[in-house]
């Protein structure tokens, strides 16, 4: 007698979250899940990826406090530039005198990473 061997299903982005959600809950492994439910294995840990990328994107785009450490009479009297530390521990110093545009769309760029 001959089995047929049914060929694992595509599942969409929210279909695979929704697996994820169900895969952590179940107690069984990533490949053994999938396969329970007639998908790749791949397609769930894919959506562990995506949803663990979102979640960093998502912590990283917080605003942290700042701590002024000198400060002159105004930005524009000071002799030095402006030194912004990222909490990636990326520096940038901007120059006085700088463009404002310039600098907020930088700053967005940075968000977004």
């Amino acid at each position: 007698m001959e089995t047929l061997e049914t060929k694992p299903r595509r599942v969409a982005a929210d279909e695979a979250r929704v697996l994820l959600a169900e895969q952590e809950q179940s107690g069984l492994t990533m490949a053994a899940f999938a396969r329970s439910k007639g998908v790749q294995p791949w397609t769930l840990y894919n959506a562990r990826a995506q949803a663990r990328k979102k979640a960093s994107r998502l912590a990283g785009a917080s605003f942290s406090p700042i701590h002024v450490t000198d400060q002159p009479e105004s930005v524009g009297s000071s002799s030095g530039p402006i030194e912004l530390v990222l909490p990636s521990g990326l520096t940038l110093r901007i120059a006085v005198g700088f463009d404002e545009v310039a600098l907020r769309r930088l700053l967005g760029v940075l968000a977004a990473c």
